[in-house]
């Protein structure tokens, strides 16, 4: 009897492998099956609500016209609209080939933040910007305004276009805006900590006091960036005139994809961080992606749709370069904000402590306006409620919108008075 060979010996072993994976995770569905199942039946009822609210075209990609235009092309009887077309597919498809799959713009040649900006001060690797007014904005009033922003993504949603900028809007109705940048994580930047990230809130608010001689400072947080601005409200409200959260979490959803996937039975932090040192940029990006693929086939049929229009697809390119455009995350930062809003529900309890001290959301003393998207699936309204619900002098605002298009959706710019009429509030006694 002759020896395996080299290639039996490894289907032999792949078999044992297989054999031993499927045998533990058999275990692991004998013993969670019930509550598991009944986890992902909420998220499966979101992807059903998600697909019954689609019309049937939503998936049907019309390329009879860039076939059309490329037949011409080839040709030689295209006219400037047809060679348009194709060279801008053509442009996408190499970024793809060189960037991969989720690209559609090369992000060096995209124009974003239209805004100019004066670079005021950095605090520890927090670069804070000041936004100048335009020729006709009016003198400025109120607090100054100091946005806090997201950690997994860059602040220039805010400011992506001209037409399609909320800084923009916030200084055309004269109040005076800064933003805080956080940097990307440098070498051993995974020792960095979520309290050192909400003391940075308040350095970068005593920052902007200097500068400008203001008593106090409203806070505009967006995403996490509103958690952030809520803890350090919390710990120091004698800074704050007022707070602003727009798609905040405070707390796990009750029901959904996020809450699926955040659930600690299947999502261990500490597991992620301990592979990569930190929560990487692109692990965020294709988790996004993998939690509903069909957006990304919608997007496929917006950018088809797009070719013959250089002015929509420059609006879709600066969205895909922001979309592309992540973050890492510094380990302490991401395993802490995981713990205490989503694992431990500390943050809603009231039990959180940043730094030794009690960050308590009942305890922030300035007004609060907590604004959220009814269809956001990203921070479902639920899992934002524990801020307005808590805050002594607070209110609550549900638009029609989701996470993205709350900012993005044109038809959504005049909502955008809800923000700025509570900022432009005289500050309280």
């Amino acid at each position: 009897m002759t020896d395996p060979s080299p290639l039996s010996q490894l289907l032999d072993l792949q078999a044992s492998f297989a054999r031993t994976v499927m045998t533990q995770v058999s275990a692991f569905w004998e013993q969670a099956a019930p509550t598991v199942e009944s986890m992902w039946q909420g998220a499966i009822g979101e992807y059903e609500r998600d697909l019954e609210g689609l019309p049937p075209s939503s998936f049907e990609v019309d390329l009879k016209p860039l076939a059309e235009a490329w037949s011409r092309n080839l040709a030689g009887t295209a006219d400037e609209r047809e060679r348009g077309m194709v060279r801008r597919f053509t442009e996408a498809m190499a970024v793809k080939a060189r960037l991969g799959p989720e690209y559609y713009a090369d992000p060096e040649l995209v124009a974003v933040r239209p805004t100019p900006r004066t670079l005021e001060a950095t605090v520890g690797t927090v670069e804070l910007h000041r936004y100048e007014p335009g020729p006709d904005a009016p003198p400025r009033t109120g607090s100054p305004v100091l946005i806090v922003y997201s950690v997994i993504n860059r602040s220039y949603i805010l400011d992506l276009q001209e037409g399609c900028s909320v800084v923009r809007h916030l200084l055309d109705v004269g109040l005076d805006v800064w933003m805080m940048e956080w940097s990307q994580p440098h070498e051993g930047a995974g020792e960095a900590t979520l309290a050192e990230y909400v003391d940075a809130v308040g350095a970068c608010a005593d920052g902007v006091r200097e500068r400008t001689g203001a008593p106090a400072v409203s806070l505009f947080g967006h995403c996490i960036g509103g958690t952030l601005a809520a803890l350090a409200a919390s710990l120091e409200s004698d800074k704050y005139s007022r707070l602003l959260t727009l798609t905040a979490p405070f707390q796990a959803p009750a029901e959904g994809v996020v809450a699926a996937v955040t659930d600690p039975r299947i999502f261990d932090p500490e597991a992620v961080v301990g592979s990569f040192g930190k929560m990487p940029a692109k692990l965020i990006r294709h988790t996004f992606v993998g939690l509903k693929p069909y957006y990304e086939l919608m997007k496929w049929k917006l950018f088809i749709g797009s070719l013959d229009s250089p002015a929509a697809l420059d609006r879709f390119g600066a969205i895909d370069k922001w979309a592309n455009d992540n973050v890492d995350v510094p380990a302490g930062v991401f395993k802490g904000f995981i713990d205490e809003v989503f694992h431990s529900g500390r943050l809603a309890a009231g039990e959180t402590r940043i730094g030794g001290r009690a960050a308590r959301l009942d305890a922030i003393a300035c007004p609060v306006l907590n604004v959220t998207g009814a269809v956001d699936w990203i921070v479902p309204p639920d899992s934002a409620r524990p801020l307005d619900r808590l805050a002594p002098d607070a209110r609550y605002e549900e638009l029609p919108g989701s996470h993205l298009t709350l900012i993005l959706d044109p038809r959504m710019h005049e909502r955008w008075t809800v923000l700025s009429d509570f900022l432009l509030q005289e500050p309280t006694a």
